[in-house]
């Protein structure tokens, strides 16, 4: 138990001056005992209740301090209202409850504890005090009742005198607590019932742990919201990384499966101020009739397709036909046997002639079905233009061989 106690007490911090501070001796009273000690009086048919002061004393730069954290009470020691006997058994009773309830604490002095009404003097205890308490800087400590005036007087190198004041510090004193439990019949009663000044001080102390308390917690709540978005903040920083470098190797994949001229093309595109426009290779041809492009169109019709001189050329070649039918008798039946071609082109340049219709000389490796798509679009009129030319088969046509198309 005496491991739980602190024996050599520093300096309190949290203190209570009552009276002057006297030069000659220091002494500072634990709460709890000068609580225990005014609220101490004789009941049950006692005169007195006595007993021993507890602490520890120290000396610095020749002054004495005096630290009183206990006090322990002997039974039937006193004798009427002035005098008191310390027998041996007393003292040995005393001794053995120190080392129990009060281990590693020495005597420093005595106190004496009247009933309500009465004035106890100390002239009447100092031959007692000599005999029992004879050493340095010993403490007898008088409380004529629970509302009368306590009063501490102290033997010293100058004689027997009383001190002009004292301090009252404030610490966990829990031997003395433990006393006070045990000891039922003196109860602790709060110091603060009576006295304005430690009531006040008491609530204090218990203001600033409340606030204390209050701090501790909301910097434990502070300090949690603060690592819960810390935590979040990580995370969204490894969703964003992530995402990222998913978005790197999706592109290298883009860029792997792309042709490279596609990639030279978006390269140029993304350099270049001006906006670029694809071109698209391939020979367009008008569907319209000729004399309508002619009349609009007389430059662009001839430049692009060529069909102007193509139809110069035809119509020069129907008006010499002509020419010759006319200087020609009627044919005989020999000349039925003349050219199948000879004749389609006769027939249609004796009809409608060339009105509403166009010329188009083939090419090198081109098929009537082929020139029908590229013109029309379709294959629809295959038929026609094999009509209009006199074609029995529509896979007989020639290099430069000039077709009339509808």
């Amino acid at each position: 138990m005496g491991d739980l106690y602190n024996p050599f007490p520093k300096l309190p911090k949290n203190i209570r001056q009552i009276g002057e501070r006297d030069q000659s001796v220091r002494l500072y009273l634990e709460d709890y005992v000068n609580t225990y000690l005014r609220r101490l009086y004789p009941k049950g048919g006692q005169d007195l209740r006595v007993g021993v002061l507890l602490g520890t004393s120290e000396e610095h730069d020749g002054t004495p301090y005096l630290f009183v954290d206990g006090a322990l009470e002997m039974d039937d020691v006193a004798e009427g209202s002035d005098k008191v006997v310390l027998t041996e058994s007393a003292w040995k009773k005393t001794y053995q409850n120190m080392e129990d309830m009060f281990p590693k604490r020495s005597i420093l002095g005595w106190f004496l504890c009247g009933d309500q009404g009465t004035t106890l003097s100390p002239l009447n205890y100092w031959k007692q005090h000599g005999q029992y308490f004879s050493g340095k800087n010993q403490l007898m400590y008088l409380n004529s009742g629970l509302e009368g005036e306590e009063a501490v007087y102290v033997t010293s190198e100058d004689g027997f005198y009383k001190l002009r004041g004292y301090s009252i510090y404030y610490e966990r004193n829990q031997m003395m607590q433990d006393y006070m439990i045990l000891r039922k019949d003196a109860r602790r009663v709060e110091a603060g019932t009576g006295d304005p000044v430690i009531r006040d001080f008491r609530q204090r102390m218990e203001d600033n742990k409340s606030q204390v308390t209050a701090r501790r917690g909301t910097i434990r709540v502070l300090g949690s919201l603060c690592s819960a978005l810390a935590v979040v903040v990580l995370a969204g920083g490894v969703v964003m990384v992530n995402n990222y470098e998913k978005m790197r190797d999706m592109e290298a994949v883009l860029t792997s499966v792309l042709p490279e001229g596609v990639i030279a093309q978006e390269e140029e595109m993304m350099s270049g101020d001006e906006l670029w426009v694809e071109e698209a290779s391939g020979n367009i041809h008008p569907t319209v009739p000729h004399e309508t492009m002619s009349n609009i169109y007389p430059n662009v019709l001839e430049e692009s397709t060529g069909i102007g001189t193509s139809l110069a050329a035809a119509e020069s070649n129907n008006q010499t036909e002509k020419a010759k039918d006319v200087e020609s008798t009627t044919p005989t039946e020999g000349s039925a046997e003349t050219d199948h071609s000879a004749d389609s082109a006769t027939v249609a340049a004796s009809g409608e002639g060339l009105t509403g219709k166009t010329l188009y000389e083939v090419q090198e490796g081109e098929t009537l079905y082929g020139i029908c798509l590229k013109i029309y679009g379709s294959g629809s009129k295959l038929e026609e233009i094999c009509e209009l030319n006199g074609l029995d088969d529509e896979n007989k046509i020639i290099s430069g061989q000039n077709l009339i198309l509808p």
